[in-house]
């Protein structure tokens, strides 16, 4: 099949009635005099491409177990899968996760083949620049660079304009887009929701462990900046070392820069540990903290669904057993006290009264360690309350749903729980992949779970319900996997706990 727009001819790849098109350029590459500027639009052209080859990832660190190999700043292309049949069909345009730091449209589990064969929709992946590429602030430390901001949320809005204006000749119906995302991509989607420039460029929103306070004040994106500026090598000015600077040393800053603690969300009350290239509040493109914006009306136009995974942080807390570095054995010696004083650094002022509330709520899994304490506070810190916070400011102006996935992962046998990322397989039907694999264990019960899935994403990007009911009062979301249907986010404990923390302005 071929798809023809304004800058060009695009040949694509069809199988199983499905189209699809790799690396479809959306912006001129950012590099030479557009390399710390907003994406511009590309010319025109009649040349004819044949779309079988799949990009270059962001640039960030080689990175296997991702697949992602090679990266580079030529970066700003769309993944498209179209199915067959005349449409207009729905289109689900998807970002991806990586803590803003790492990940690429071309990831095995965020294929978007099934999704679009099973529900009859376009799937589009959009990239974004990563790091200190798209979100540091150098027009202070540089400014004879002229420099844009916010730079990697612009390339969001770039890659949802090329959609309107293009998506068209994939079959795809551009009054009926939807975006989705998980982690960064999740945070991306609610900054999305709070952008003035984006406001018409969407319909719907999918939010999948995200969360509406993952964005930082200039003064905070500066810190990160100046230390970013601070380890790129050379002798010169920030200027210099900025345009000097190779692949390498650019993400051995960024490995500097990333031990700067920030205050997210422009509070104290949540600093931020490792994922400090945020978006930043800048007054234009984004003009305020996105959660107040959503409370305050932005997204009234909105149909949005956001849901967490329930054990998000077991991913980190028992990376370490994953990788080799640690054992379940050691990390069941680590004191009490220890805990308690992790506790403290996530939250100064607050870590005890919060240790004795989750050492009363929770049970510690026999097959992982009392570190489960810590992993269900930072599941609640990092995604749980934000997707509350969110629903109930979108809630004020119109209906939205939540989710929560409690499918039980167990990557080479360890516990990890309906951990983060365990929902993103389900949803791209790739549960019985090698990369699916890892999180679902593969078996006919996950195929049974993600049909579920996709079929909710997919009724829902059509403009209906997703299934279950609405967030109300009773404030209950649908439980994807094993377990009561619907069931609270936090118990009334928790809710007081998080809003003596971090109270709701």
């Amino acid at each position: 099949m071929t798809a023809i727009i304004r800058q060009g001819r695009y040949q694509g790849l069809s199988s199983k009635g499905v189209t699809e098109y790799r690396g479809i350029p959306f912006a001129k590459a950012p590099l030479g005099e557009w390399r710390f500027k907003a994406p511009q639009p590309l010319p025109d052209s009649e040349d004819s491409v044949n779309a079988d080859r799949y990009p270059l990832a962001s640039l960030q660190p080689r990175n296997p177990i991702m697949g992602i190999q090679e990266s580079g700043e030529d970066c700003l292309y769309l993944n498209i899968w179209a199915p067959e049949g005349e449409g207009p069909f729905p289109v689900m345009v998807w970002f991806h996760g990586g803590g803003y730091m790492a990940g690429s449209t071309s990831q095995a589990l965020y294929n978007g083949a099934e999704l679009a064969r099973s529900q009859k929709v376009v799937v589009v992946n959009a990239a974004y620049r990563l790091g200190a590429m798209g979100f540091a602030d150098f027009s202070a430390v540089a400014p004879e660079l002229d420099a844009d901001t916010n730079l990697g949320l612009r390339d969001q809005l770039a890659a949802l304009q090329w959609v309107q204006e293009n998506i068209a000749a994939f079959a795809g119906d551009d009054k009926q887009v939807t975006i989705f995302g998980e982690s960064a991509g999740g945070f991306s989607v609610c900054s999305l929701l709070a952008c003035p420039q984006a406001d018409e460029l969407f319909q719907a929103a999918i939010v999948q462990s995200g969360g509406a306070d993952f964005v930082l004040a200039p003064d905070q994106v500066r810190k990160v900046t100046n230390a970013f500026v601070a380890a790129l090598p050379g002798d010169g000015s920030a200027a210099e070392k900025l345009l000097s600077a190779d692949n390498k040393g650019w993400i051995k800053a960024q490995n500097a820069a990333v031990k700067v603690l920030v205050d997210r969300g422009l509070r104290t009350t949540t600093p931020q540990f490792a994922m400090n290239f945020l978006p930043m509040v800048d007054g234009d493109v984004l003009p305020q903290l996105p959660v107040d914006a959503i409370a305050a009306g932005a997204a009234a136009n909105k149909r949005v669904m956001a849901g967490v995974c329930r054990d998000e942080f077991n991913f980190f807390q028992y990376a370490g057993v994953l990788a080799g570095t640690t054992t379940m054995d050691a990390l069941r010696e680590i004191s009490d006290e220890e805990i308690v004083s992790r506790f403290e650094r996530a939250l100064p002022g607050n870590g005890r009264r919060a240790f004795d509330y989750y050492q009363t709520a929770v049970e510690p899994d026999a097959r992982r360690s009392r570190l489960d304490w810590l992993a269900a506070m930072e599941s609640d810190r990092l995604f749980r309350v934000p997707t509350v916070r969110l629903l109930d400011a979108q809630s004020q102006h119109a209906q939205c749903w939540g989710f929560q996935f409690t499918w039980p992962s167990e990557p080479f046998g360890v516990p990890l729980g309906a951990c983060h990322v365990v929902d993103v397989p389900f949803v791209f039907g790739v549960t019985d992949t090698p990369a699916g694999m890892y999180f679902t264990g593969g078996t006919s019960e996950a195929r049974a779970l993600s049909h579920q899935v996709q079929a909710a994403w997919g009724t829902f990007a059509r403009g209906d319900a997703p299934g279950w009911n609405a967030w109300q009062s009773d404030r209950q979301v649908c439980q994807l996997g094993p377990g009561e249907t619907m069931a609270s986010l936090l118990d009334e404990s928790g809710e007081q706990l998080w809003r003596d923390i971090i109270p709701v302005v």
